[in-house]
């Protein structure tokens, strides 16, 4: 594969940073628990949101005959990082998720919830359930037209267009004002808006189902999430390299020192791991191959290997490092509610042992799987 960004990539890159360049994060907020006339809604920047959609951002991966640019996963994963890099709290992840998946669905499909996330409406992911998040053997049901279901760290439910739902039976799309749909909001580090979800015998009909394989909006969202956390690495990243260029003790700066040497070392190794298997998963799915793996692998890298290395920087910072004034702490905070939203490392390394395995014959030779 080559790793060099394309034109479309470069291209999306570009407006990227146009629109993040001339938005100011306000550090100390913590999205939600100020009052609603401040311009946050729903556990999110708003104005950032609205900053993105008006720049057509969440247009991108939509299917052209929707009026959507038809951007591949691979050529997103400049926006997603740009969206990590600056620490970004808005319903990117989850309306980025939704448009990809519309690709497999029906033009009926199409048309119907490409209109509901127009003029900056979002949509919800909404695949964990209770002690199982990203579940594979979810416990939601479609019957009889039906979807009933309780699903669980749900980012920016409340006031989204439309939820992605991920049942027994396939990926479903659904109002969120539907009847028999109710939503809690739930703590989070961050202070981002999560929430459980309860889905009480909610109608669907054909154009609401959008595909009968669930693992499709599963790898999907599994890639999205990894693309953010590595861009989220990358700029914690870059707050850490500049603190201890600029801060001296002894007369020179603290970057010289052999011990914070070494910890800049593991944190730019973790950095570019994480890179390279996001860019690899983002590939192989934009060229239709079986991206499981490496998905496999980001996520655990997103769930053990991130937190730890964003306690790494913010020892190195000393007090700085978590002063709410300054913007390391919303790093710190976001990598552990990513930690816990992608199921922990536990369930994730559980995961590459069970593909692992179903790589295997019976006589414990390695097969390929397209």
């Amino acid at each position: 594969m080559d790793f060099a960004l394309d034109d479309t990539a470069v291209a999306v890159a570009d407006a990227a940073a146009e629109v993040f360049a001339r938005h100011q994060p306000d550090w100390e907020d913590t999205f939600g628990r100020r009052d609603p006339g401040t311009g946050h809604r729903g556990g999110f920047d708003d104005a950032l949101w609205r900053s993105i959609t008006d720049a057509g951002l969440m247009a991108l991966p939509l299917p052209a005959e929707v009026d959507g640019d038809d951007v591949a996963v691979v050529d997103l994963l400049p926006l997603l990082r740009r969206m990590g890099e600056s620490a970004a709290v808005t319903p990117a992840l989850g309306t980025l998720t939704a448009a990809l998946a519309l690709r497999h669905a029906s033009a009926e499909a199409r048309t119907k919830w490409a209109q509901a996330l127009a003029s900056g409406g979002w949509c919800a992911v909404a695949i964990g359930e209770h002690g199982d998040a990203l579940t594979t053997t979810p416990r939601t049901t479609i019957r009889d037209g039906q979807v009933t279901g309780t699903k669980t760290g749900v980012l920016h439910a409340e006031g989204s267009a439309a939820l992605l739902i991920v049942t027994d039976d396939g990926v479903a799309m659904v109002a969120m004002d539907a009847p028999g749909v109710t939503v809690v909001r739930t703590p989070a580090s961050s202070g981002w808006g999560e929430y459980t979800v309860r889905l009480d015998g909610v109608a669907v009909d054909d154009a609401d189902v959008l595909a009968t394989d669930g693992t499709i909006a599963r790898d999907l969202y599994r890639l999205v999430l990894a693309a953010y956390g590595d861009g989220l690495v990358a700029g914690a990243a870059r707050l850490t390299a500049d603190h201890v260029t600029q801060r001296e003790q002894f007369g020179k700066p603290i970057a010289l020192f052999q011990a914070v040497g070494q910890q800049l070392a593991d944190i730019y190794v973790i950095e570019r791991s994480l890179n390279l298997v996001t860019t690899a998963a983002a590939w192989r799915m934009s060229e239709g191959l079986d991206a499981a793996q490496d998905l496999g692998v980001a996520g655990y890298w997103l769930a053990a290997e991130v937190p730890a290395t964003l306690r790494t920087m913010t020892h190195l910072h000393g007090g700085i490092g978590v002063d709410v004034t300054y913007p390391l702490h919303r790093y710190f905070s976001i990598a552990k509610d990513l930690a816990r939203l992608i199921g922990g490392p536990d369930a994730r390394l559980d995961e590459i042992a069970d593909e692992s395995d179903a790589r295997l014959d019976p006589k414990g030779q390695a097969t390929h799987v397209h």
